[in-house]
C-alpha cells in the first residue's frame, strides 16, 4: 500500500514539473519549430537574429529596372563635405560614391577612405523607415569587355553589401545587387571624365513606408 502510494506521489510530482517546466514541450520539437522567443532558450543565434528583423516590404523587380538615374540633387547637409552624391525621388534615395572613393582600380577591395564614406551612408539609411529595401548597384565604363565590367561591377557590390551588412549594421534581409556593367552610363566613354562617372556603386533605398 505505500509503495504505491509513493509511486502515486512520484507521478503526480513528475507532471507538475513538466507544467513548471519553462521549456515545456519544446525540448523535443526540433529548432525549426520553435518560435521565436525559444531560439534565445536554444541560444540559436541565427533564429534570434531573424526573429528581430522587420517584415520587409518587397517592391519587385519592374521597381528596380525603372530607378531614374537623373533624379533631382539633392543638398544633404548631413553628406556635405563627403563626396557622396544624393538623388531624390519620391519613393526611394540614391546614393553614388565614385569607384576611386571605394576601391583601387579593377579591385573589388574597399578602402579604408571608402569605409569612412559607407559609414556617412550608413547613417541617413538608419533615417529611413526599416522595412525599406536596399539595392547596391554596380557600375562600370566600357573600357573592358562586357563580361570583365558585369563581373566587376558584381564584386564591387557585394563588397559594399556585405560591409552595409557587417559593419554598418543594415538586416540582411533589406539589402541585395545588381550588376550593371557598362548598362547604365552616366556620360559618353569617350572621355576619361566621362568613364569616370560611370564607373561608381549606387545604393537605393526604398523610402516609402
Amino acid at each position: 500500500m505505500k509503495t504505491s502510494t509513493m509511486i502515486s506521489l512520484m507521478v503526480a510530482a513528475g507532471v507538475i514539473t513538466a507544467c513548471n517546466d519553462p521549456k515545456g514541450d519544446v525540448e523535443r520539437d526540433s529548432l525549426s519549430d520553435a518560435t521565436a522567443d525559444t531560439a534565445v532558450m536554444y541560444g540559436d543565434e541565427r533564429g534570434e537574429v531573424e526573429a528581430d528583423y522587420v517584415e520587409i516590404k518587397d517592391v519587385g523587380e519592374d521597381f528596380w529596372a525603372n530607378v531614374n538615374w537623373d533624379a533631382p540633387v539633392v543638398d544633404d547637409p548631413e553628406l556635405k563635405g563627403t563626396d557622396v552624391e544624393m538623388r531624390q525621388e519620391k519613393e526611394y534615395n540614391i546614393y553614388t560614391l565614385d569607384d576611386r572613393l571605394l576601391f583601387e582600380t579593377d579591385k573589388s577591395q574597399i578602402r579604408p577612405e571608402g569605409e569612412e564614406k559607407l559609414q556617412q551612408v550608413t547613417n541617413e539609411l538608419k533615417d529611413l523607415p526599416q522595412n525599406g529595401q536596399i539595392r547596391i548597384f554596380g557600375h562600370a565604363d566600357a573600357r573592358a569587355s562586357n563580361e570583365y565590367n558585369k563581373e566587376l561591377s558584381a564584386d564591387r557590390a557585394n563588397a559594399v553589401k556585405d560591409w552595409l551588412q557587417n559593419k554598418g549594421g543594415i538586416a540582411a534581409n533589406r539589402l541585395s545587387i545588381e550588376a550593371m556593367g557598362e548598362t547604365a552610363p552616366r556620360a559618353t566613354n569617350e572621355t576619361a571624365r566621362g568613364r569616370q562617372l560611370n564607373r561608381r556603386v549606387a545604393i537605393v533605398a526604398v523610402t516609402r513606408e
